[in-house]
């Protein structure tokens, strides 16, 4: 008679915090660039403040995902090989198609240019940026590996913080701009139906509850389920009519996309794939995360100001040529 013993090995997280940025970047993009789509598609309101926000959120997000590649030939790869089987690689070739259309269809929309050419692009956003959510969703519920991941819950949530984080970064560039906007229903309708599938997952799911009630309560429930999903909804559907409230909902339906993306990225790698364990917490001011937040920040800044620079310094100049 035998007995096997399996033992844990101390290695390092495949996954880095580089990686959290910049699927909270693309996610928020992708949901901004959708409410754009669907401001103009239906002439439902102002859709401008939300296509600013998925352009600078597009033009930032090459710089953490190339970040946690490591080394440039890890994604010059993809493009030399013919993997139709690899969710990485049609993410390849999506992810440069949907910065190029929202970008074209900024400078485009910024010079108020009314052709066909503006119609076809916005064509292309919303099904490039389809494909964005699909790939995404698709490159972390495949890794069996890990229970948390591969889930039906994981990428309905993940969708779902995304399209929320889009609408709470258009919320802001709205604020600021003092535009309504249509950000406040997806948020309320985002982060309510979020808190539901969040709830839900945690009842049925033992790795999920095990994570959520054991290890990362605080975090979890407080964090996610409280801020970062409850206090978006109230605050859009309470406190949206004033200009104050906007711009709070939308910082936390950014954070709590936020918070998600860490707690599932970090918490599911911290679980032991061969025992019912938990190995610690991943900090949030470690060297990494701190350099992968300053990187991610600095880039997005400089995004933002290329894009107001676009719609208020050089537009008004364009329009008047192109009219003249």
């Amino acid at each position: 008679m035998t007995a096997i013993d399996i033992l844990s090995i101390d290695h390092d997280m495949p996954w880095r915090p580089w990686a959290v940025f910049y699927f909270l970047l693309i996610g928020a993009s992708v949901g901004a660039a959708l409410l754009a789509v669907y401001a103009r598609w239906t002439k439902s309101g102002e859709g401008r403040g939300a296509l600013m926000a998925a352009t600078a959120l597009a033009v930032a997000a090459p710089l953490p995902l190339l970040a946690d590649l490591h080394q440039p030939a890890r994604f010059l790869h993809f493009y030399l090989s013919f993997a139709t089987d690899s969710v990485m690689w049609w993410g390849s070739w999506l992810l440069p198609l949907y910065i190029g259309s929202v970008v074209a269809l900024a400078v485009v929309s910024a010079l108020r240019l009314r052709t066909r050419l503006e119609t076809l692009l916005y064509a292309a956003v919303g099904l490039f940026g389809i494909g964005i959510l699909g790939y995404t969703a698709g490159e972390m519920t495949i890794v069996a590996a890990r229970p948390l991941w591969h889930t039906v819950a994981f990428p309905v949530v993940l969708t779902l913080t995304a399209l929320t984080a889009g609408a709470g970064a258009t919320l802001l560039f709205d604020a600021v701009r003092g535009e309504k906007g249509l950000g406040c229903r997806v948020v309320a309708a985002g982060s309510a139906l979020g808190l539901v599938v969040m709830g839900l997952w945690m009842l049925t799911d033992p790795a999920m509850a095990t994570l959520a009630l054991e290890h990362e309560p605080l975090a979890l429930l407080g964090g996610l389920l409280g801020l970062g999903l409850a206090v978006p909804a109230a605050l859009a559907l309470v406190a949206g009519r004033s200009r104050t409230g906007r711009a709070l909902a939308g910082l936390a339906a950014v954070f709590g996309a936020f918070l998600f993306r860490w707690e599932l990225f970090t918490g599911a790698q911290l679980m032991s794939k061969t025992e019912s364990a938990f190995f610690g917490h991943a900090s949030l001011t470690a060297a990494d995360t701190l350099r992968a937040a300053a990187g991610s920040a600095g880039v997005l800044v400089l995004a933002i100001l290329a894009v107001i620079i676009l719609f208020t310094v050089l537009a008004p100049r364009g329009g008047r040529q192109t009219h003249a």
